[in-house]
């Protein structure tokens, strides 16, 4: 008998599909507003975009698969293009660290220990135009940036980089940023209002069609032949689009990635409804897949610690010295040697997946506990 899955992976959020249903007039704006570049990339002057909306509805994959048509484009003029992309969830935290990596990404020749962050601009800059190098930029997530640093300047640094040195050309041709709204847009200051820009591109949820093609496209790939049925596949496209999950298609794939799991652990031929409602009783749309992947193993083995002490209270909140218990037993068993729990609580709390109420009063945003330890626990343990 054929397994529920052909290739899980394809559900996964790091899987970047061939083709994006339902987003190519997105991708040919993207391209179009670069296009010039890649024929007279001397002339073209650095360009700013802003790409919002809700979570999950293929952003920052159009975006990415954008640059590639880009990279191609200046290719074929025998010319070199290089992206780095950064989310600022994932590998933010202050602005030495973003020019750090932007460094590490597009020249890679150049040492960053001892520089200034304005400095490593300054020699990225020299780098790519002595080597006839150009770049594109992609920062991901900067509203989450915005919201948990004090310090903005970052979107000043990025969109004036053409004046670094105004006498010469600038070799980075555009900066992108994503985010899911413009609320940050109250924490900047006028200058850096001003050069950002208040005309974003809009990205507009997936209706229930496009919705039930996008997952028909992908449990294709991912599910063996008749494993998964389009009732199956229609009724979690009615949970993407309810309030509760507001559109966002990375949780439609967790759904249907844990119901595949359920389906495989009972034993059955093919992923019933009820294991989907079961799923999706049991799981958050707050806590997913991405979500996990952007922790540190620190932070993971914090949430677990939080997880732990939920279940051996049988309570909804326990208090700080329960989890920092059970983040020492699972630091111990793990070698790490310094935990200092209460930095990653901090953070685990500014990304909403737990709640803070006081010391004594800390919980989890609804997940369900015996869904999650083991996912963490095996993210945990890969290192």
């Amino acid at each position: 008998m054929p397994g529920i899955f052909r290739d899980r992976t394809k559900l996964s959020p790091r899987y970047v599909p061939e083709e994006l249903p339902h987003r190519q007039q997105q991708i040919q704006q993207i391209v179009h507003v670069f296009s010039e570049a890649a024929t007279d990339p001397d002339r073209f002057p650095l360009t700013i975009l802003q790409v919002v909306g809700n979570a999950g509805i293929g952003k920052s994959t159009t975006v990415i698969k954008s640059a590639k048509a880009l990279e191609d484009r200046f290719a074929q003029n025998h010319l070199a293009l290089k992206t780095a992309y950064i989310n600022l969830k994932l590998q933010g935290g202050n602005k030495f660290a973003i020019y750090r990596f932007l460094l590490e990404r597009l020249a890679p020749d150049l040492p960053s220990q001892g520089l200034s962050a304005e400095e490593m601009l300054r020699y990225l800059l020299r780098y790519l135009r002595d080597n006839k190098q150009y770049a594109l930029i992609i920062m991901d997530e900067i509203d989450y940036l915005i919201k948990t640093s004090k310090d903005s300047s970052i979107i000043y640094d990025l969109t004036r980089l053409n004046e670094f040195e105004p006498d010469k050309p600038c070799n980075i041709k555009g900066v992108i940023f994503i985010c899911r709204s413009t609320d940050f847009y109250s924490r900047l200051d006028p200058a850096e209002l001003s050069t950002l820009g208040r005309v974003p591109m809009e990205f507009q949820p997936y209706s229930l069609e496009q919705v039930s093609d996008i997952l028909s496209s992908r449990c294709k790939q991912a599910f063996n032949s008749r494993a998964i049925g389009s009732d199956v596949i229609d009724q979690v496209a009615r949970i993407t689009i309810s309030p509760q999950v507001n559109g966002d298609v990375r949780y439609a794939l967790d759904l249907l990635l844990y119901a595949g799991n359920l389906a495989e652990s009972q034993g059955t031929e093919h992923v019933t409804l009820d294991q989907v409602r079961k799923v999706h009783g049991q799981t958050s749309p707050s806590i997913t897949t991405e979500e996990i992947e952007q922790l540190s193993r620190n932070q993971l083995v914090s949430l677990v610690a939080v997880v732990r002490a939920l279940k051996s209270r049988k309570k909804q909140y326990v208090e700080l010295k329960d989890i920092r218990l059970h983040a020492a037993e699972l630091a111990e068993q793990l070698g790490i040697k310094k935990m200092e729990v209460e930095d990653h609580l901090d953070e685990l709390k500014v990304r909403k997946l737990i709640e803070v109420r006081s010391f004594k009063e800390i919980g989890l945003h609804g997940a369900a506990l015996s869904e999650l330890e083991p996912i963490l626990m095996n993210k945990v343990k890969q290192g």
